[in-house]
């Protein structure tokens, strides 16, 4: 798995006097996910706010998104967090890491 992809948009975003051609993703941090998942959000809300914190972007531009490209971004975070992932194991009661 790639640690970082850029997704550019089919449209760029504009918000105020920024625009925002790309997204740039990467493995989100421990603190990225329970920040995402804080006040028992799930689902899409949790995911907008997951995504945003790991471009660096405001909400409201991932809110913009076109839904394939929600969809992208979520299918890469997807693959650091995944149940059975490497970046999510532990090891079982007895095991060594």
């Amino acid at each position: 798995m790639e640690d970082e992809k850029i997704i550019v948009l089919k449209k760029p975003i504009t918000i105020g006097d920024l625009e925002y051609p790309t997204l740039t993703l990467r493995e989100p941090t421990a603190g990225e996910l329970e920040r995402a998942t804080k006040g028992g959000k799930t689902g899409l809300t949790m995911m907008i706010d997951l995504i945003a914190m790991i471009a660096g972007v405001p909400r409201v531009v991932i809110e913009k998104l076109p839904s394939r490209q929600l969809t992208e971004a979520n299918k890469f975070i997807e693959g650091f967090t995944d149940d059975g992932s490497e970046a999510t194991s532990t090891p079982e009661s007895g095991e060594t890491a």
